[in-house]
């Protein structure tokens, strides 16, 4: 399935004192302080750009000091100097001290800092690199995002939505639909759809259909191009969609099981056999994939029909699962091999 991607974001590319905006902008929100000062802007910073108190419940107090380095790279020559340069300037030391960057920061640097700090009696200290910062932004500050890198989330959170909301509406529509009617409210129609749900749909058979396909009702069925139509038998809801019987419909194969009196996973291969087994191919349809169907049919096929996005190609499927004819599923993990 297509997911959307998101470049990754230039920090070098921020003016420094945009840089340190952007810096303080997060920190406000990081915590509830009692009190948050800005010095950078002011160009006699005393290596610490951003300075907060944060008020504990206790009634203790925590320092936290930020110095903000929009850097292309960062050595450990640069750290030391850092370092340096904060202890000079500094008589106290902070509960916390964070170095945040516009680049990325190799694990031989970070672990340079954590020394620098004990040598230099700190409490804490910790880096803040252009990987965590995108991490941040992308999954807490959409409107950061739109204001320093002009990167518009709010129209993908509605797509998101949207997706949501419609996916629930169809799945609530289909449920009615392909449903027969309960003839009554006993457990025993209850464990019926559960035992043998496929006996429970109005129809046995769907045609599913490419949204893109050009040649039904030819007798092409699936085009050269992946596009086209086919029938498959109904199998069963699942939590997110439809399952059908999917070509080949049953493999023999190797799976494994634990053997008697042994209750957990193990990775000892002698707490296993090997069984061989005829498992039916399920396919995994989700709402997402079906655009919209048609209940009723018509003169060529008088069933339902299921208008999909063919993800795959050649089929709408997320996923395919394994079952045995009694209606047990298979973890694919425990699947050894197929035929």
């Amino acid at each position: 399935m297509i997911t959307k991607t998101h470049s990754r974001l230039h920090f070098e590319d921020l003016d420094p004192m945009r840089f340190e905006d952007l810096c303080l902008s997060m920190i406000y929100r990081m915590r509830r302080w009692e009190k948050i000062e800005h010095y950078g802007r002011t160009g006699d910073d005393s290596a610490v750009d951003i300075s907060a108190v944060e008020l504990l419940e206790n009634g203790k107090r925590d320092l936290w000091h930020f110095q903000c380095k929009r850097y292309d790279k960062m050595t450990k020559a640069q750290i030391r100097k850092i370092i340096k340069d904060y202890c000079e300037k500094n008589d106290i030391r902070p509960d916390y001290y964070y170095l945040i960057t516009g680049c990325n920061v190799s694990k031989s640097v970070r672990d340079c800092l954590d020394e620098e700090g004990k040598k230099n009696s700190f409490k804490t200290v910790g880096v803040i690199a252009a990987s965590e910062l995108e991490a941040i932004l992308y999954a807490k500050h959409h409107d950061l995002l739109f204001a320093f890198f002009g990167v518009n989330m709010s129209e993908e959170r509605n797509e998101k939505i949207n997706s949501i909301r419609r996916n629930i509406a169809l799945k609530k529509r289909m449920h009615k639909d392909f449903y027969k009617p309960m003839t009554s409210k006993s457990s025993e129609e209850h464990m019926k759809r559960i035992r043998e749900p496929w006996r429970c749909f109005i129809s046995s058979e769907v045609l599913i259909r490419s949204i893109y396909d050009k040649s039904y009702p030819d007798n092409t069925l699936l085009t050269e191009d992946g596009t086209g139509y086919y029938k498959a038998e109904i199998f069963n809801w699942y939590h997110n969609g439809l399952m059908v019987h999917a070509y080949p419909y049953a493999v023999d194969a190797s799976v494994k099981y634990l053997k008697d009196g042994i209750y957990e996973d193990s990775d000892n291969p002698d707490d296993y056999e090997i069984v061989k087994e005829r498992l039916d191919v399920i396919g995994c349809i989700p709402f997402e994939n079906i655009i919209e169907y048609d209940i009723d049919g018509d003169e060529f096929y008088n069933y339902p029909h299921l208008f999909c996005d063919f993800v795959n190609g050649s089929d709408p499927y997320e996923e395919i699962r394994y079952y045995k004819p009694d209606g047990y599923c298979i973890d694919n993990k425990d699947i050894v091999k197929i035929e």
